[in-house]
């Protein structure tokens, strides 16, 4: 089948799936139907938005110094310079609110929230703005506090089970309070990658706390809500057959799941199904237009292949072919995406698609190199 017939096959079934859901049970009754320009300052005349995240206030860790881990003006010249214009921030809860030494989980919730950080996170949007580039702000726990991406950290606690409402609008009230009026703001990231652990339940209540505290501000830009991390017992349509489920005054939800192939490791080989991504993909585009709502791929990456690459320059172009797929289908059903990850404090990450060649926190020179990735990404940019 050519790439025309698939899209219009692809624009058949989206119809279809519109008309379907005018004959399905509606979503819960309270929650806001989409205005029609709900997006229209978000989207700023695209119809879909495209970039990177960026990773460096993770990778800083605890203790670092606020603003160090912070991308100097050059990192954004050189993502503006390749079509980027829209980044994902991520912001670690742990670093809003410091575990003080000796001190636990509670104790770190306890604290007040990091002012100078806050400042910090501001001067980078403000920085990005400047080169033309908004930014997606994410709280990078996944309704848990210490831990946020990667393997358990020992003593942490959950939404629910320790985590408490006043917990979650505390961080979102800060966050959202001191960011509301950057005009360089395009959405908040409600939580990243939410755990199964969690519960399916208890973290679609929590997420509504996160928007409510946003909205509570006076914050009026986008709202993004997860999928809960799995293979796909908590992907969307599993979590959420009957819709959506956020009530945001505004309607400005934005739902997110986030994709990666089932490897091993940085070899082609190591996949397990190729098309599995993509049967995923399908599913969550064919669930938003089911719905009627607006979605995005939050995460998708993939080895880099070639010089200074993870694995072999042959095998970088077996997974830029795959991942090229990809983007067109994110293309036919009008996601945004944000590919993970850029980040100025590295010269190479498995994943990693921009990266510098002088590393460090600060970098003296910031992001300057593309890696393979960049092929496939910047072939599928926000048009204009």
């Amino acid at each position: 089948m050519t790439r025309r017939a698939s899209r219009a096959l692809i624009g058949v079934v989206l119809t279809a799936g519109v008309v379907l859901a005018g004959c399905a049970p509606g979503p819960r009754p309270d929650v806001v139907p989409v205005p029609a320009d709900a997006f229209d300052a978000y989207l700023d005349g695209a119809p879909y938005l495209r970039g990177v995240n960026l990773y460096g206030h993770v990778l800083g860790g605890a203790g670092a110094d606020p603003g160090a881990a912070n991308e100097p003006d050059a990192s954004y010249a050189f993502l503006a310079s390749r079509g980027v214009d829209i980044v994902r921030l991520a912001v670690p809860w742990q670093r809003l609110q410091v575990i003080p030494a000796g001190g636990s989980a509670l104790d770190g919730l306890a604290q007040p929230i990091d002012t100078a950080y806050l400042d910090a996170i501001a001067a980078e949007v403000r920085t990005a703005w400047g080169h033309g580039i908004r930014t997606v702000v994410d709280l990078h726990n996944g309704c848990t506090y210490p831990w946020g991406a990667g393997p358990e950290i020992p003593g942490s606690v959950r939404c629910g089970d320790g985590i408490t409402e006043d917990h979650v609008t505390t961080v979102w009230t800060a966050l959202a309070g001191r960011l509301r009026d950057e005009p360089g703001v395009a959405a908040y990231d409600v939580f990243n990658e939410p755990r199964w652990s969690v519960g399916i339940d208890v973290y679609k209540h929590y997420a509504q706390v996160g928007v409510d505290a946003i909205r509570s501000t006076g914050a009026t830009q986008p709202v993004w809500v997860e999928g809960i991390l799995s293979d796909e017992r908590g992907r969307l349509a599993a979590i959420a057959p009957d819709g959506p489920w956020i009530v945001d005054p505004t309607g400005r939800v934005i739902y997110s799941e986030h994709f990666y192939a089932d490897a091993s490791g940085p070899a082609y080989a190591d996949i397990e199904d190729p098309d599995r991504v993509l049967d995923r993909l399908r599913t969550f585009g064919d669930w938003c237009a089911q719905w009627q709502v607006r979605c995005a791929v939050g995460e998708v990456g993939w080895p880099s292949g070639g010089e200074g690459g993870a694995t072999t320059a042959a095998d970088g172009e077996r997974w830029n072919t795959l991942f090229d797929r990809f983007y067109d289908l994110a293309d036919d059903y009008g996601l945004d995406v944000t590919y993970f990850g850029a980040t100025s404090a590295r010269t190479v990450g498995t994943l990693l698609a921009y990266v510098s060649s002088e590393p460090g926190m600060p970098s003296p020179t910031g992001i300057d190199t593309a890696l393979s990735q960049a092929r496939v990404i910047e072939a599928h940019l926000s048009p204009r």
